[in-house]
């Protein structure tokens, strides 16, 4: 004898509520749900501070990023061609303008060019092995070369077109290498302004960075020497949040 028989009656029927309930939602999900075909219906029930945003739909980050970059790029040029002629005013000016100029360069905020080399690093096209991270050209390489080339005397260095300066950071984020928060992804291509000779033979050297990539294929490195290049300047922000210059204590000395 089932002991809940007595608590069960005939019109407690739950599949009508239920049904009518799935309706209600079904009506209130399609309701909600924006495409590209009701999207214009939807502007005049949102908020007016979010009607550009939803009317221009989905954004292409990196195109808007290198947008910018280009438009800082062509403010600093405004900005040095007005340094400049500032300059030709006074011996003085032009003399503090020099020192300026040279800051820029240091800073990598100024495009430079000179001789050099461009190492292009690609993963490689061998078939899968159980060694494929090997394979893979990772944050971590790219990074090493970097430094090679700084430890070898470059004057300048770009990843991709990605200007290194003192706060760039290169990682891996998923499937790409992020420098300068611009995903760049094979093949890699580091430019280094510099004595060519010099910066080959530190490339080259037994048992460094490309040694070890070349072990695994060495159609992963790709090396040449350049009489000439051009190397953009840095485009990302130069604010510091936390540090600032001290305020100069006592008496300058004439």
């Amino acid at each position: 004898m089932n002991p809940f028989a007595k608590r069960i009656k005939p019109q407690d029927n739950w599949v009508i509520p239920v049904s009518i309930l799935g309706v209600v939602l079904g009506i209130m999900f399609t309701s909600a749900w924006v495409t590209q075909q009701n999207r214009p219906t939807r502007l005049g029930l949102t908020d007016p501070s979010q009607e550009q945003r939803i009317a221009l739909g989905p954004i292409d980050l990196q195109q808007k990023n290198a947008q910018l970059a280009q438009e800082v790029a062509r403010l600093r040029d405004e900005k040095t061609r007005l340094e400049n002629s500032v300059a030709t005013q006074t011996g003085s000016s032009k003399l503090l303008n020099q020192e300026l100029q040279a800051a820029k360069e240091f800073a990598c905020l100024t495009d430079v060019e000179g001789p050099g080399v461009v190492v292009t690093l690609r993963d490689s096209q061998k078939p899968v092995t159980e060694y494929v991270q090997d394979q893979i050209i990772h944050d971590g390489d790219v990074l090493r070369v970097v430094n090679e080339l700084w430890n070898a005397g470059a004057n300048a260095i770009s990843v991709n077109n990605n200007r290194v300066a003192p706060t760039t950071a290169i990682r891996c984020v998923g499937s790409t290498i992020l420098v300068n928060n611009t995903p760049v992804a094979s093949p890699i291509a580091v430019r280094a302004i510099g004595d060519p000779a010099t910066l080959l033979g530190a490339l080259n050297l037994p048992g460094g960075v490309l040694s070890e990539i070349r072990s695994t294929d060495p159609a992963m490195v790709q090396i040449d020497t350049v009489s000439e290049m051009t190397i953009s300047a840095f485009t990302g922000s130069t604010q510091m949040k936390f540090s600032k210059v001290p305020p100069v204590t006592g008496k300058l000395s004439p």
